[in-house]
């Protein structure tokens, strides 16, 4: 989906997204989406895709934490090459950056934080054996549709931010990074979270 030409507010977005100012607010909002409340971010221009569902637990209740996710999907092996790895991706503050790696470490899941575009990314799907979608580096705010919606004040977090990237580097599996995330943000999620792109 293009960005809308006028440079206006998407069509169905909440006006929550016209007067965020941080990361508390856009993290609120986000979880709000994924919860059906809102019909579409400025990011996503529909609903979670259907793999989403049992992550919506865990992803809502962290971007309430103050991990504002922006990607995820799930570990997954769907035959004939068409494989995924767990994968997550969003922005966060010092803490909250500092609280995601401490738990990270002495696994074997992959973190990367970063203030500026590293170039660094991590391929996670294979369509066919071949890799079709990668995770990593910084979304820059002015390449993504928050320009068009939100405050000077929530670009100026975002770009203020940590982008915390978490990838569990074996495909298909789908039980490791989500009880993780859910431990290092103090999280407790009813139902638990299973598996799920945005």
């Amino acid at each position: 989906m293009a960005p809308p030409p006028t440079g206006g507010p998407l069509p169905g977005l909440s006006p929550g997204w016209a007067t965020a100012t941080g990361l508390a607010d856009l993290g609120e909002l986000t979880a709000r989406w994924l919860t059906g409340e809102y019909a579409e971010t400025p990011l996503h221009g529909g609903p979670p895709d259907p793999e989403t569902a049992l992550l919506i637990p865990v992803l809502a209740a962290a971007n309430r934490a103050g991990y504002v996710t922006d990607f995820s999907q799930p570990g997954e092996d769907l035959g004939d090459g068409d494989r995924q790895r767990a994968a997550v991706g969003g922005y966060c503050d010092d803490a909250t950056c500092d609280r995601l790696a401490g738990v990270v470490a002495g696994t074997d899941l992959v973190l990367l934080h970063e203030q500026g575009d590293s170039g660094i990314r991590v391929p996670v799907t294979l369509d066919s054996g071949t890799a079709c979608t990668w995770i990593g580096g910084v979304p820059a705010p002015e390449d993504i549709w928050y320009t068009v919606t939100l405050t000077t004040a929530a670009l100026d977090a975002l770009r203020d931010s940590w982008y915390v990237t978490i990838v569990d580097p074996a495909w298909g599996r789908n039980d490791r990074l989500w009880p993780l995330l859910a431990n290092a943000l103090g999280l407790t999620v009813p139902g638990g979270a299973g598996g799920g792109r945005r």
